[in-house]
């Protein structure tokens, strides 16, 4: 699929063309970004990236697995939709069709090499991993600000939450099929951000800062009106303070 196909294929809320016009090659990889809160998308060079579902839903597999082994196997199952218990070589190949176009997208440019970024693995079975600097992807920064709290105390403890807690200014992963590895990734981003909401209210309390915390809250519940789950804890935060 030529890159003018991609585009002609992609949702229709993407406006901006798949890759940056890149007349001169840079020196230095193209800064890439990957936003996971709302609808999932990603930037390459400063332009939104344009791809049709099937590779937008690959892309998001292959980022929230965070560097990891993804096999063809399993990108094929998580990503067409089909549960089949037996992926055939012609599905595979399908497989890594897509991955030669994710290539293209993210190190666009006649001399780029997107096997660097996106890398093959062939052994018993082949999979692919896409390595990725942590700030490119916010929802590994918002994880690891909660992470790193639990590590410090005080003060320093309540910034970090309060910044992970600000970075949730809509549902994560919005746009994307409901499969198993979405779910499961929108669950445990959920815990995390409740553990966030009980971390910053017992810090604030010990600190005294109560204050910072209800308005903390204030604007999680303003942005998430309609979460009830978030209504209920922030209301038993509360009685708790």
């Amino acid at each position: 699929m030529t890159m003018a196909a991609l585009a002609r294929d992609a949702d229709p809320g993407d406006r901006v063309a798949l890759a940056p016009s890149w007349s001169a090659a840079p020196a230095a990889r193209i800064r890439l970004r990957f936003t996971g809160f709302g609808v999932f998308r990603a930037e390459v060079g400063g332009a939104r990236a344009l791809l049709p579902p099937i590779s937008r839903t690959m892309l998001a597999r292959l980022v929230l697995a965070r560097g990891g082994l993804v096999y063809a196997d399993d990108l094929y199952r998580d990503c067409w939709g089909d549960p089949s218990a037996a992926v055939r070589r012609e599905q595979r190949v399908a497989v890594h069709k897509r991955i030669g176009e994710l290539r293209r997208c993210l190190a666009p440019g006649p001399d780029a090499d997107g096997t660097a970024l996106l890398v093959t693995e062939r052994c018993a079975r082949t999979g692919y991993r896409l390595l990725l600097d942590d700030d490119e992807v916010d929802l590994h920064v918002f994880a690891d600000l909660v992470f790193r709290a639990a590590a410090v105390q005080d003060a320093v403890a309540v910034d970090l939450l309060m910044r992970a807690l600000a970075m949730w200014t809509e549902p994560p992963l919005l746009g994307l099929p409901d499969a198993a590895f979405v779910r499961d990734r929108v669950s445990w981003l959920t815990d995390l951000r409740d553990r966030a909401c009980r971390e910053l209210a017992a810090a604030c309390h010990a600190l005294g800062r109560g204050r910072d915390a209800l308005a903390a809250f204030d604007r999680l519940r303003a942005r998430h009106s309609d979460d009830a789950g978030l209504r209920d804890l922030i209301d038993r935060l509360g009685c708790d303070r």
